[in-house]
């Protein structure tokens, strides 16, 4: 009979046609989920970036800060030049101060060391604080703070102190920081 050979006709007909839009729903589906990603991955690297600076930025106002201080404080800058000077000469109270003082500025460059080693501060900003306080390591009056404090320190930071920063020579012909006559 034509009326239900038509039915099956038209039936079979529909099903190839959903059939067909479901499959381009599907490719339209996964090119939309491409393109997503493709945009997830230019927003994080671009994220990642933006956390480099701003955590460049944040390790070199910890540097700014303490060093401001110094700038600032004629008492504390003198302290400074003394112990470059003459170590064994600060006692008592200086001694408190010139601790302390180390301390803010090592803990400012093991935070500057953890973030470097997590890839958040560039190479470019690490090295010359690295640099910084290799030429410090090398007064004697810090030496003798960094044997009496270095425990206060993560053990992974003490290792570096030993395996890069209390064996790098001097910048011949520059003086020390506090050693400006």
């Amino acid at each position: 009979d034509y009326t239900s050979f038509r039915k099956s006709e038209q039936q079979r007909g529909d099903s190839v046609n959903w059939e067909a839009m479901g499959a381009l729903s599907e490719m339209i589906g996964a090119i939309a989920v491409v393109i997503t990603l493709v945009y997830l991955a230019i927003q994080i690297r671009q994220n990642t970036r933006a956390i480099r600076l701003d955590t460049g930025h944040d390790v070199a106002e910890e540097y700014r800060d303490i060093f401001a201080l110094m700038a600032q404080n004629e008492g504390l800058a003198e302290l400074v030049h003394k112990a470059a000077v003459d170590g064994d000469s600060i006692t008592g109270a200086e001694k408190v101060r010139y601790y302390a003082l180390n301390s803010n500025f090592v803990r400012a460059v093991e935070n500057a060391y953890f973030q470097h080693n997590e890839q958040a501060l560039d190479q470019k900003h690490w090295s010359g604080m690295k640099r910084m306080l290799a030429d410090y390591a090398q007064l004697p009056a810090f030496r003798e703070y960094w044997s009496n404090r270095k425990h206060w320190f993560s053990h992974e930071f003490q290792a570096f102190m030993a395996k890069e920063i209390l064996v790098a020579e001097k910048v011949r012909d520059i003086p020390l920081p506090g050693e400006y006559r």
